[in-house]
C-alpha cells in the first residue's frame, strides 16, 4: 500500500514538474511572439502627423523672441 501511495505521490509531482516546464517554454514563445507582432506594428505604422510638411500656400509662424 505505501509503495502505491509512494508511485502516486512521484507521479503527481513528476506531472507538476513537466506542467512548469511546459509552461516556461510556453512563456518563452509568447514573448517572442509578442517581440515579433510589436515589431511588425512599428514597421507597418504609418506617419500619424496630420500635416506632414508645409505647403507653398500656408503661411509659416515664426518664434517670438
Amino acid at each position: 500500500m505505501l509503495t502505491y501511495l509512494a508511485a502516486l505521490a512521484l507521479g503527481i509531482i513528476g506531472v507538476y514538474k513537466l506542467r512548469d516546464g511546459l509552461m516556461l517554454i510556453q512563456n518563452y514563445n509568447d514573448e517572442k511572439e509578442a517581440a515579433l507582432r510589436r515589431s511588425q506594428i512599428e514597421v507597418s505604422t504609418p506617419n500619424t502627423n496630420i500635416i506632414t510638411k508645409n505647403s507653398e500656400q500656408c503661411k509659416t509662424f515664426k518664434q517670438a523672441v
